[in-house]
Formats: structure tokens, sequence, C-alpha cells
């Protein structure tokens, strides 16, 4: 509606003052007693137009007012020029029956979009655990695309794994120092014996500046090609990928393609000469790298002296390969806010290479838990992504005895908190907090899921048909305020299909559940003595409960039919 009234305004002011261009706004007021839509289009215009704001606010009032739409029950002007839009009764009637027959589709966008998006998203590292930090980019990352496909973007969702690297040759070094005499196949926990050893490694080395030279010849053994290293390589790194799938698993998190870092830093290497030749890069005291500062993005170091490849050297041919490959039109990557320097040094070059495409970096903060610290997977105090998930589970047992599927209502509780925060809040989470059935939290959203459920149950039960109902009979102020709120869902999915703000989903799956909670306070649904207004009410739970579905099917959580 928002974008139709948008319409609706630039039509008045093109045939009452001859202007096509406005850059006006169309805003929820804060206060619904303020009406459904508010513009501040008469004060953008008045100084434009050299009358007062109120005086041409009243002009576009009138000129609105005499097309005779049925979709407003009253416009107002209001000082200092605010134009207030009171939607009609009938508008929000006939939305509940516009849910009830699109169902999940509600909310998609109007028409396939033509623009192509890759988003690029989890990234870890292989011989690395799994951490509560790539949790939050997990969840992130499929909440964005899934928001992206039902606003009818074509998305490809993308993961691109680090599978070698420094971190790669010091878990190996461990593995061969600490571990030659085991039976590495017998060991049960693979993914937990490859995080403790690289912790073990990273650790000696720091003590003994011995080990530091032994590290080094592997890692130059195991770029030469050593054999029995390539191996133990291609061994430990199917033990990381097969871990990586199962918890991708776990949390419903899908790929349609996957880039290794060990592929891409061959296509890199072959195009330093060229970079080179062009003087988009440069030779500097053994290494190789892009002097920025002249862009003010200092200095990216692409391969070390000793002739290691680092991350920049890798990204340039895989954000080429993206477009070409994939014709993609805009390529987002989804990676720790630490990192905006490095992005912004990475779209410059290739910038200067002539490769002038729509990047974006949505960079999200740290994840710590509450009474915790930060993570380092070189320290060895991370939290681990299955420790974190089995600790919620435990909590969701004692808080819900009788759940048939606590596992689901446990992600949730993950899920929603995590995203409930914006990308660049830093997040403590409480485990405890997390549960609880009120406040801003997945269960007490997937209560009311729950309770609408159990009413329609209830219905069925007793018998009562309301497929032809007369939703005329909505009138109720909780009902409307209802009904207003579903009709806010279309316009919040186009929102954050723009702006990728994914906070907003919970916190929008939350004032729906507060308004259902204070609808049933204040609403008899199912009243024996009325059946008509029970077949309405009836109706209108039935959107609120289709309208919940997908909210939280958005965020990747579960809209239960019993708590």
């Amino acid at each position: 509606m928002k974008k139709k009234l948008a319409e609706i305004i630039k039509k008045a002011v093109l045939e009452l003052f001859d202007l096509e261009q406005a850059d006006f706004a169309v805003e929820y007021p804060k206060d619904e007693k303020f009406g459904d839509y508010a513009t501040n289009v008469a004060m953008v215009l008045a100084k434009k137009l050299g009358k007062s704001p109120m005086e041409i606010a009243e002009a576009i009032k009138l000129q609105i007012t005499n097309y005779k739409l049925q979709t407003f029950e009253k416009i107002e002007v209001v000082a200092p020029g605010y134009i207030n839009f009171y939607l009609s009764e009938k508008y929000f009637q006939n939305k509940v029956v516009e849910i009830n027959l699109e169902k999940e589709k509600f909310g998609e966008g109007e028409a396939e979009k033509k623009e192509k998006i890759m988003v690029e998203y989890s990234q870890p590292n292989t011989l690395k655990e799994f951490h509560i930090g790539h949790l939050r980019n997990v969840l992130i990352g499929s909440t964005i695309v899934e928001v992206l496909r039902k606003a009818k973007y074509n998305v490809v969702a993308a993961n691109y794994i680090g599978d070698t690297g420094s971190h790669i040759a010091k878990c190996l070094w461990g593995i061969e120092k600490f571990h030659a005499n085991e039976n590495l196949d017998a060991i049960e926990n693979k993914a937990e014996f490859l995080g403790k050893t690289y912790t073990q490694a990273v650790q000696a080395i720091g003590e003994n500046p011995n080990y530091e030279q032994e590290f080094k010849s592997l890692q130059n053994k195991l770029e030469d090609g050593d054999i029995k290293l390539q191996a133990l390589w291609q061994k430990t790194r199917q033990w990381s990928l097969d871990e990586f799938h199962s918890i991708y698993e776990l949390l419903g998190a899908n790929f349609d393609v996957y880039f290794y870092e060990s592929e891409e830093e061959i296509e890199g290497k072959k195009i330093v000469p060229e970079l080179l030749e062009r003087k988009i890069i440069e030779k500097s005291e053994g290494a190789i790298i892009a002097n920025l500062e002249e862009y003010g993005l200092g200095v990216l170091v692409l391969v070390r002296k000793d002739g290691s490849a680092l991350y920049g050297l890798k990204d340039i041919p895989l954000a080429i390969k993206k477009f070409d490959k994939f014709e993609i039109d805009t390529s987002i990557y989804l990676i720790d806010v630490r990192q905006d320097l490095y992005f912004k040094q990475l779209f410059k070059i290739l910038e200067l290479y002539g490769f002038n495409k729509k990047f974006v970096h949505i960079g999200y903060d740290f994840v710590t838990l509450k009474g915790g610290e930060g993570m380092s997977s070189r320290k060895g105090n991370v939290i681990l992504a299955r420790d974190l998930i089995s600790e919620i589970i435990s909590k969701v047992e004692v808080k819900f005895p009788n759940s048939p599927d606590p596992l689901s209502i446990a992600l949730g509780a993950l899920k929603f908190t995590m995203l409930k925060y914006s990308t660049g809040t830093k997040i403590e989470f409480d485990i405890e907090e997390s549960v609880k059935l009120e406040g801003a939290t997945s269960p007490y959203v997937q209560y009311a899921h729950a309770r609408i459920c159990s009413i329609l149950k209830k219905a069925e039960e007793a018998g009562v048909d309301f497929a032809k109902a007369d939703l005329s009979l909505l009138i109720h102020e909780k009902e409307l305020s209802l009904a207003k709120e579903l009709d806010k869902f279309p316009e919040l999915i186009e929102e954050i299909s723009k702006t990728y703000e994914v906070q907003k989903i919970p916190y929008y799956a939350i004032r729906l559940a507060d308004k259902f909670h204070s609808f049933y306070s204040a609403c008899k649904v199912i009243d024996e003595e009325n059946l008509e207004l029970t077949k309405a009410r009836l109706n209108l739970i039935t959107a609120v409960k289709i309208v919940l579905a997908e909210t939280l099917n958005l965020i990747g959580v579960s809209a239960p039919e019993k708590m």
C-alpha cells in the first residue's frame, strides 16, 4: 500500500503543480491514532513552490479526495503540514480475505525482479571448529537469501570455504608433531580433534621458536605438493566439510554453489603478471602489494615475502568469476565487520582493473555468551556451535517439559535471538533469556501460533465451518489493529530486500504476536451466541496464523501447533 499511496501522491502533485519529481516520504505514523500512513510531501514542496506547507497539504488532500478512492476512510492535514491517511475498514477486511486466499504466497513480490543477486555467506575455515560467530553469519545470510527470494529476486546462495592458508599448515603440523602415532580414522569426534589440535599447535609454536621453523618447513612442503601431506590435508579437509554440511542441515541453510580458497589461489597467481603490468599492484621488499594510499585505503598485501598468497589475491579472480560464470548483477559479501577496510580495498582494486560492478559488504559484529569473553580459535576459548545448541536444548526441556520437539524450539530460540540484533551490534547471547515465554523471544511468537492452532482445532471439533464469513463484522479496535499489522508484511519484505536489515523480521513477529494476544484478551473468538462473528474472527486469526508462520519461516524458525 505504501508504494501505491506514493504513486497517488505523485499523481496529485503532477496535476496540481506540474511537478514530476518530488523527494518525499510515506511513513507509518508513530501512533496509530494519527492514521495508517503519513507523508511530508507538502513540507518538501513548500520552498520550491513558495507556498506554506499547510496550504499545499490542503490542496493535495482535496485533489486525492476528488479521486473518490474507497481505500481511504479519511484524509487529514495536521501542522506543520503532514498529511495523514486513514485506510478504510473495508480495505482491512479485504486484506484478511486476500491473505487467506494467497496463504504462504502473501507478501511475495508483485513480479519477478530482473536483478540476479549472489549472497556469499558462512565462509568457515576447514580444520577449525564451527563456533558461535559462524552461527550468526549463517543465520543472517540464510535470512537475507530467503527474504530476497520472497521479494522475487533471482538469488544464488554461495559459500566460500577457507581450505588453504597458514591455519591449515599449523593444524597439520600439530597432527604430525603430537598425534603421529594415533589412528586418526578411529577418532570419534573428528571436528573437535582438529579444533583442539589447531589450538595446541598455535600455542606450542608461540612458546617455542624452534617449532616455528618446523611449521614453516611443513608449510613449504605442503605448498610444494608433498604427497603424504597432501593426502593428510585432503582427509582432514573432508572431515571439516562433513561437519559443516551436518551443521548446515541442522540449521536449514542451503547453498547453490561452493567456492574453495585452494582453487581460487591458483587463479589469483595467474592474474598477478597482468596486475603488475597495469601497475594496479607492485612489488615491495619481496612482497606484492596494492598501494591504495592515494584513495585513503592504505596498503593491501596480496603475496607475502615468503610467497604465500593472502585473501585479496584469491578474492580478485573469484569476484570476476561470480559475474562472468553466474551472470549476476549484484555480489553481496556477508563477513565480519572488522573486514570493512579490506573490502573497500578489494572493490577499489577491481574498479582500477576496470571491473565496475555492484558489490555490497554487509558486516556483522562479535557474539559472546553472557558473562563470557570474546572468541578466538587460536586461544582455544571458542564457544562451539554444537555446545551452544545442546545447552539451549537442555533449557528448553526444563522450560517446556511437554514439548514434542525441544530441538526445533531450541533452534528457534537461537535463531530469533541472533537475528533480533542489527548486524553492526555486538551480541551478548543470554541462553536463559532466549527461551523465555515472554518478551522479545521466539517462544513468545511460537506460543501465539500454537494458541491460534488450538483455537482453530476447537472450532473444527465444534463443527464450525467458517469458509464463508461476513468480514464486515470485523470492526472492533483490536480486530482492525491486528489487520493493520498484517497489511504491513509485504512492505516489510520489500524494504528488507533493499536494506538487508533482517533484525526487522523478529520485531515484526513480536508486534504481530503482541497484537494477537491483545485481541485475544479483548475479543472472544468462539462465541456460541454469535456464530457469524465467530466465523469472521476465525478468518482473522487464520490470516494471523499464515503470516506468523511465514514470518518465522523466513528466519528458519518452526511454527509449532503445540508448545
